[in-house]
């Protein structure tokens, strides 16, 4: 597993990341080799009506990047949630055995990484960026969900109160969650002319209907509120986690699931303050300790309930 940086938190527990050198992938078996992957990433070819969909993980991506998929394509048809070869979207785990989805239409694609990681023709070609956010409570509750039901590696073996405290002191996947947060900012900031739009997972979900219609705006798209109200309807999680599974190649599982567990296990609760059927008094209150300390200076706010 020479790809892989291998570490322990302070409690003993085994965690794996794909070794870029520079910032913390997810350890996926079916990359083989880590050291390249940044620059495989770069250079990776968009067309000018290509989209990007990013956020920090477990920021409601999945559920941003099919409903924009479906503005893109014009239709309420689900489409497949695969990584075969022929239809490849997701850009951090791009490998060369990968074909990148056809390019006969505009293009969804989706990431987790910092602006500056992301492929060079989206600065160059001012690709549209959807850039997402979530309550960092809940991401924190979301990601150990999932990374709790990945065998090791790529997940994490620990209890919850053991991942809480690898979250507040320097992250996960991508890092320190804070970290990342702050440094979209600053690079959307920075980027005034670029076409990037901001979409916050609690506004989506309490007016769920109306952000749609203003993606369709942004990508100009121009489907209109009928078809937007068909999409969210579409969208909603139970028929998410009813159509929406994984195809492997082979059927090889990459993200190596627990027995039992279900590769459609993207989608939990999608819920807003889920994190207080988790959090200990003192575990909120140490939260926003670290919160208002390494969110000082942003001007992101958050609804947590």
């Amino acid at each position: 597993m020479s790809q892989f940086l291998h570490l322990k938190d302070k409690f003993g527990n085994d965690m794996w990341f794909g070794n870029t050198g520079e910032v913390r992938l997810a350890a996926r078996p079916n990359v083989q080799d880590y050291s390249k992957q940044l620059q495989r990433i770069r250079d990776i070819k968009l067309r000018h009506d290509d989209v990007i969909v990013v956020g920090y993980p477990k920021s409601g991506n999945n559920w941003n990047h099919q409903m924009i998929r479906m503005l893109l394509d014009g239709t309420t048809d689900l489409p497949a949630l695969n990584v075969n070869s022929d239809s490849f979207f997701f850009l951090d785990a791009f490998g060369e055995e990968c074909n990148l989805l056809p390019s006969e239409k505009p293009r969804a694609f989706m990431s987790h990484l910092p602006f500056r990681f992301l492929p060079r023709d989206v600065t160059e070609k001012k690709i549209k960026v959807v850039y997402l956010t979530r309550n960092p409570k809940d991401v924190t509750v979301s990601l150990w969900c999932h990374v709790s039901n990945l065998t090791v590696p790529p997940g994490y073996g620990g209890t919850w109160p053991q991942f809480f405290e690898v979250m507040l002191e320097h992250g996960f996947w991508y890092g320190d969650v804070f970290d990342h947060m702050k440094d979209w900012e600053k690079e959307i900031n920075a980027r005034p002319g670029h076409p990037i739009f901001h979409s916050n997972f609690e506004e989506t979900k309490k007016n769920t209907v109306d952000q749609v219609e203003k993606l369709d705006k942004f990508l100009g798209t121009g489907r209109g509120r009928e078809l937007c109200e068909a999409i969210v309807m579409t969208c909603q999680l139970g028929n998410m986690h009813m159509t929406r599974r994984h195809e492997f190649t082979g059927g090889k599982d990459p993200w190596c699931h627990k027995d039992g567990i279900s590769n459609n296990a993207f989608y939990r609760k999608g819920m807003v303050g889920d994190w207080k059927n988790w959090f200990t008094v003192a575990q909120n209150e140490r939260f926003d300790d670290v919160y208002t300390t390494k969110m000082a200076g942003s001007k992101r706010t958050f609804a947590f309930e």
